[in-house]
C-alpha cells in the first residue's frame, strides 16, 4: 500500500484533508503532520508578528486561526517532512499554494504553488484570470507571482472559512474577459467553488482538489 504524507501548515489532525485524499486515493495510507504540531498556544502566538512578510493562513487544532510568516514556518515544516519520510511516506504534499522555496526533504514534495500555475497556464487561452487569497498580506505577492508568469490578473482576498467574505470577493472580481478564477490557497474547500460559480459562468480552479487528483496520478492510484 502506498503511503502519502500530508504536510499541513498548522496543526493536525485535519479530517477534511484526510477525507479529500481518501476520495481520490482510497488505497493509500495517509500520514499527516503539521508545522505547528507539538507547540503550545503560547509558543505559536510567539511566532505571530505585526505585518509579517508573506503571512500564511494557518488553522490550529482548536479551530482558531493565525497568520504566520512563511520564513518562520519553513524550518518547522522541514522537520515534519523528515518525520513523514521516516514514517514511510513515499511522496509528500505541501498543503499550501504559496510560492514556497524547495524544502529540505528526503522524499519528493508536491508543491501546489508550482503545480497550479502550470496547469492554469495550460488551460487559460488569454492568460486573463482572477485570484483569491486567504488574507490581505498574501494578495500583492500572489498578484506579482502570477504577473511574473505573464498573466493579466485581478485579485481579492477572503478567509476560507468566511462564507460571506467569499461572496463579497466573488462580486468584487466581476471583470470582463476573464478566462477563469483561481482560489489561490489550499485552505479553500471545494464547496467554495460553488460560491464563485454562482457569480461567474467560468471555470473555477480549486487547488486542493486539483492537487489531490495529480497526487493520485503520481502514486498510480
Amino acid at each position: 500500500m502506498a503511503k502519502l504524507g500530508i504536510l499541513i501548515l498548522g496543526q493536525t489532525p485535519r479530517a477534511d484533508m484526510a477525507a479529500l485524499f481518501s476520495e481520490y486515493i482510497p488505497n493509500a495510507e495517509l500520514l499527516q503532520a503539521g508545522g505547528l504540531d507539538g507547540l503550545t498556544t503560547e509558543e505559536i502566538d510567539a511566532l505571530v508578528t505585526d505585518k509579517p512578510e508573506y503571512p500564511l493562513f494557518v488553522i490550529l487544532a482548536d479551530g482558531s486561526t493565525r497568520e504566520i510568516a512563511m520564513g518562520k514556518l519553513i524550518p518547522l515544516l522541514e522537520q515534519k517532512a523528515k518525520a513523514l519520510a521516516a514514517s514511510g511516506a513515499e511522496v509528500i504534499v505541501l498543503m499550501c499554494a504559496g510560492n514556497f522555496p524547495l524544502l529540505d526533504s528526503p522524499v519528493p514534495i508536491i508543491y501546489p504553488g508550482k503545480v497550479v500555475p502550470a496547469v492554469v497556464e495550460g488551460i487559460s487561452s488569454q492568460k486573463r484570470i482572477a485570484i483569491v487569497t486567504p488574507n490581505a498580506g498574501q494578495l500583492e505577492p500572489a498578484l506579482n507571482n502570477w504577473r511574473q508568469r505573464g498573466f493579466s490578473v485581478y485579485g481579492a482576498y477572503a478567509a476560507p472559512i468566511d462564507d460571506e467574505a467569499l461572496k463579497v470577493a466573488a462580486e468584487n472580481l466581476r471583470k470582463p474577459g476573464l478566462d477563469l478564477v483561481v482560489l489561490d490557497c489550499m485552505g479553500f474547500a471545494p464547496k467554495a467553488v460553488e460560491t464563485f460559480r454562482a457569480v461567474f459562468d467560468l471555470p473555477v480552479v480549486c487547488p486542493r482538489r486539483l492537487v489531490a487528483r495529480i497526487t493520485a496520478e503520481m502514486l498510480g492510484c
